[in-house]
Protein backbone atom coordinates (compact mmCIF):
# COMPACT_ATOMS: atom_id res chain seq x y z
CA UNK A 1 0.00 0.00 0.00
CA UNK A 2 0.72 3.85 -0.79
CA UNK A 3 0.41 6.67 1.58
CA UNK A 4 0.30 10.47 0.57
CA UNK A 5 3.19 12.45 2.21
CA UNK A 6 2.00 16.05 2.17
CA UNK A 7 4.06 18.91 3.91
CA UNK A 8 1.75 22.09 4.79
CA UNK A 9 3.16 25.53 5.21
CA UNK A 10 1.15 28.09 7.23
CA UNK A 11 1.46 31.48 8.85
CA UNK A 12 -0.02 31.20 12.79
CA UNK A 13 -1.11 34.62 11.97
CA UNK A 14 -3.51 33.61 9.17
CA UNK A 15 -3.31 31.18 6.34
CA UNK A 16 -1.32 33.51 4.41
CA UNK A 17 1.16 31.58 2.10
CA UNK A 18 -0.32 27.83 2.89
CA UNK A 19 0.99 25.33 0.26
CA UNK A 20 0.72 22.08 -0.20
CA UNK A 21 2.60 19.04 -1.93
CA UNK A 22 1.71 15.59 -2.61
CA UNK A 23 4.01 12.84 -2.81
CA UNK A 24 3.85 9.21 -2.13
CA UNK A 25 5.62 7.03 0.19
CA UNK A 26 5.44 3.60 1.33
CA UNK A 27 3.66 2.74 4.13
CA UNK A 28 4.74 3.54 8.11
CA UNK A 29 3.59 2.73 11.18
CA UNK A 30 3.61 6.99 12.29
CA UNK A 31 1.67 8.84 10.24
CA UNK A 32 1.68 12.29 11.55
CA UNK A 33 5.51 12.74 10.90
CA UNK A 34 5.75 16.08 12.90
CA UNK A 35 3.65 19.62 13.52
CA UNK A 36 5.45 22.65 14.26
CA UNK A 37 4.40 26.15 15.54
CA UNK A 38 6.15 29.35 15.21
CA UNK A 39 6.43 32.14 12.61
CA UNK A 40 5.78 29.40 10.11
CA UNK A 41 3.80 26.37 11.19
CA UNK A 42 4.43 23.47 9.26
CA UNK A 43 2.89 19.50 8.76
CA UNK A 44 4.05 16.62 7.71
CA UNK A 45 2.01 13.75 7.54
CA UNK A 46 1.30 10.26 5.85
CA UNK A 47 -2.21 9.38 4.91
CA UNK A 48 -3.50 6.23 3.80
CA UNK A 49 -4.68 5.18 0.47
CA UNK A 50 -5.52 1.26 -0.19
CA UNK A 51 -7.23 -1.27 -2.65
CA UNK A 52 -9.96 -3.42 -2.18
CA UNK A 53 -14.16 -3.94 -1.51
CA UNK A 54 -13.79 -1.17 0.88
CA UNK A 55 -13.62 1.46 -1.10
CA UNK A 56 -15.04 3.28 -4.02
CA UNK A 57 -15.29 5.53 -7.06
CA UNK A 58 -18.37 8.45 -6.01
CA UNK A 59 -18.77 11.38 -8.47
CA UNK A 60 -18.82 14.61 -6.26
CA UNK A 61 -22.28 15.04 -6.08
CA UNK A 62 -23.27 11.30 -5.56
CA UNK A 63 -26.53 9.81 -6.59
CA UNK A 64 -29.80 12.05 -6.17
CA UNK A 65 -31.71 11.53 -3.11
CA UNK A 66 -28.97 9.65 -1.21
CA UNK A 67 -26.10 12.10 -0.32
CA UNK A 68 -26.49 13.54 3.81
CA UNK A 69 -24.47 16.23 5.50
CA UNK A 70 -24.35 15.00 9.21
CA UNK A 71 -22.47 17.23 12.10
CA UNK A 72 -20.52 16.02 14.47
CA UNK A 73 -18.46 18.46 17.23
CA UNK A 74 -15.78 17.36 19.06
CA UNK A 75 -16.61 17.17 22.92
CA UNK A 76 -13.67 19.32 23.62
CA UNK A 77 -10.62 21.59 22.42
CA UNK A 78 -8.01 19.52 21.06
CA UNK A 79 -4.18 19.64 21.90
CA UNK A 80 -2.05 21.38 19.90
CA UNK A 81 0.00 19.64 17.40
CA UNK A 82 -1.55 16.16 18.75
CA UNK A 83 -3.87 13.59 17.16
CA UNK A 84 -7.75 14.18 19.09
CA UNK A 85 -10.14 11.68 18.72
CA UNK A 86 -14.19 12.06 18.70
CA UNK A 87 -16.93 8.95 18.26
CA UNK A 88 -19.12 9.85 15.07
CA UNK A 89 -22.41 9.86 16.41
CA UNK A 90 -23.90 12.56 14.54
CA UNK A 91 -27.12 14.77 14.38
CA UNK A 92 -28.74 15.47 10.71
CA UNK A 93 -27.57 19.03 9.30
CA UNK A 94 -30.23 19.39 6.70
CA UNK A 95 -29.35 16.51 4.03
CA UNK A 96 -31.99 14.85 1.78
CA UNK A 97 -32.05 12.21 4.20
CA UNK A 98 -33.31 14.33 6.41
CA UNK A 99 -32.80 12.14 9.70
CA UNK A 100 -32.22 12.99 13.38
CA UNK A 101 -29.58 10.55 13.53
CA UNK A 102 -27.66 8.36 10.73
CA UNK A 103 -29.70 4.88 9.45
CA UNK A 104 -28.55 1.86 9.35
CA UNK A 105 -26.89 0.60 5.99
CA UNK A 106 -23.21 0.99 4.62
CA UNK A 107 -22.29 4.46 3.40
CA UNK A 108 -19.28 5.50 1.16
CA UNK A 109 -17.73 8.97 2.96
CA UNK A 110 -17.28 11.58 0.04
CA UNK A 111 -15.44 14.23 2.10
CA UNK A 112 -16.03 16.88 5.10
CA UNK A 113 -15.73 20.33 5.87
CA UNK A 114 -14.49 21.33 8.91
CA UNK A 115 -15.17 24.43 10.83
CA UNK A 116 -14.18 26.54 13.90
CA UNK A 117 -10.61 25.88 13.13
CA UNK A 118 -8.16 28.75 13.85
CA UNK A 119 -5.84 27.82 11.17
CA UNK A 120 -6.42 24.31 9.84
CA UNK A 121 -5.95 20.51 10.12
CA UNK A 122 -5.52 16.93 9.01
CA UNK A 123 -8.59 15.10 9.67
CA UNK A 124 -8.49 10.92 8.91
CA UNK A 125 -11.28 8.54 9.59
CA UNK A 126 -10.67 5.08 11.97
CA UNK A 127 -13.56 2.34 11.12
CA UNK A 128 -13.39 -1.93 11.18
CA UNK A 129 -13.80 -1.77 7.75
CA UNK A 130 -11.04 -0.11 7.15
CA UNK A 131 -8.67 -2.84 8.10
CA UNK A 132 -6.52 -0.75 10.83
CA UNK A 133 -5.99 2.23 8.05
CA UNK A 134 -6.56 5.70 8.51
CA UNK A 135 -7.80 7.66 4.83
CA UNK A 136 -8.07 11.00 5.43
CA UNK A 137 -6.80 14.61 3.96
CA UNK A 138 -6.01 18.25 5.08
CA UNK A 139 -8.90 20.77 5.76
CA UNK A 140 -9.31 24.60 6.70
CA UNK A 141 -12.44 26.50 7.46
CA UNK A 142 -13.45 27.68 4.40
CA UNK A 143 -16.69 29.99 6.12
CA UNK A 144 -13.58 32.35 6.98
CA UNK A 145 -12.82 34.58 3.96
CA UNK A 146 -8.74 34.72 4.93
CA UNK A 147 -9.16 31.02 4.50
CA UNK A 148 -11.21 30.98 0.80
CA UNK A 149 -8.79 33.71 -0.33
CA UNK A 150 -5.48 31.42 -0.22
CA UNK A 151 -6.99 28.15 -1.89
CA UNK A 152 -7.77 28.93 -4.92
CA UNK A 153 -5.07 26.96 -7.12
CA UNK A 154 -4.94 24.17 -4.58
CA UNK A 155 -6.59 21.36 -5.46
CA UNK A 156 -7.37 19.69 -2.21
CA UNK A 157 -8.36 22.76 -0.87
CA UNK A 158 -11.40 23.23 -4.13
CA UNK A 159 -13.15 20.33 -2.42
CA UNK A 160 -14.66 21.52 0.41
CA UNK A 161 -17.21 18.53 1.18
CA UNK A 162 -15.74 16.40 -1.59
CA UNK A 163 -12.06 15.07 -0.45
CA UNK A 164 -12.49 11.36 -1.12
CA UNK A 165 -14.55 11.83 -4.20
CA UNK A 166 -12.29 14.14 -5.79
CA UNK A 167 -9.42 12.39 -5.15
CA UNK A 168 -10.59 9.68 -6.72
CA UNK A 169 -10.95 11.42 -9.82
CA UNK A 170 -7.64 13.02 -9.81
CA UNK A 171 -5.59 9.53 -9.14
CA UNK A 172 -7.86 7.47 -11.09
CA UNK A 173 -8.28 4.99 -8.09
CA UNK A 174 -11.27 4.54 -5.52
CA UNK A 175 -10.27 7.09 -3.06
CA UNK A 176 -14.12 7.03 -0.63
CA UNK A 177 -13.75 4.80 2.29
CA UNK A 178 -17.02 2.58 3.24
CA UNK A 179 -18.23 2.19 6.55
CA UNK A 180 -21.12 0.13 7.78
CA UNK A 181 -23.37 2.15 10.85
CA UNK A 182 -25.81 -0.19 12.67
CA UNK A 183 -28.87 0.92 15.22
CA UNK A 184 -26.25 0.97 18.25
CA UNK A 185 -24.04 3.22 16.44
CA UNK A 186 -21.63 3.98 13.33
CA UNK A 187 -18.48 2.83 14.49
CA UNK A 188 -16.73 5.60 13.00
CA UNK A 189 -13.77 7.20 14.70
CA UNK A 190 -12.74 10.77 13.70
CA UNK A 191 -9.48 12.08 14.72
CA UNK A 192 -7.94 15.66 14.10
CA UNK A 193 -4.39 16.79 14.04
CA UNK A 194 -4.63 20.75 14.71
CA UNK A 195 -2.04 23.40 14.89
CA UNK A 196 -3.40 24.77 17.40
CA UNK A 197 -6.12 23.49 20.69
CA UNK A 198 -9.61 24.17 18.58
CA UNK A 199 -12.90 22.80 18.84
CA UNK A 200 -13.48 21.48 15.12
CA UNK A 201 -17.52 21.09 13.68
CA UNK A 202 -16.78 18.43 10.95
CA UNK A 203 -19.62 18.07 8.75
CA UNK A 204 -19.76 14.85 7.05
CA UNK A 205 -20.44 14.19 3.27
CA UNK A 206 -21.61 10.70 3.13
CA UNK A 207 -23.44 8.83 0.57
CA UNK A 208 -25.88 5.67 1.12
CA UNK A 209 -24.57 2.65 -0.72
CA UNK A 210 -26.65 -0.42 0.60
Amino acid sequence: MDTANNLEEIDTAGVEGIKHFWDNMPSKAQRLISMKTGAVATMAYQIDNYPGGNVVSIKKYGKPNQNGWYSQTFSGALTAVTWGTQAFNPAGAGGSTGASNIPPGKYAILGAKVRQLTNYAVIRFQHANFGGLFPGFPVLDQSKATARAVVELDDIFQQDGYQFAAMSDLLGIPCCPTFNATAQGTGLTIWVGDILGDTPIVNLNVVKIG
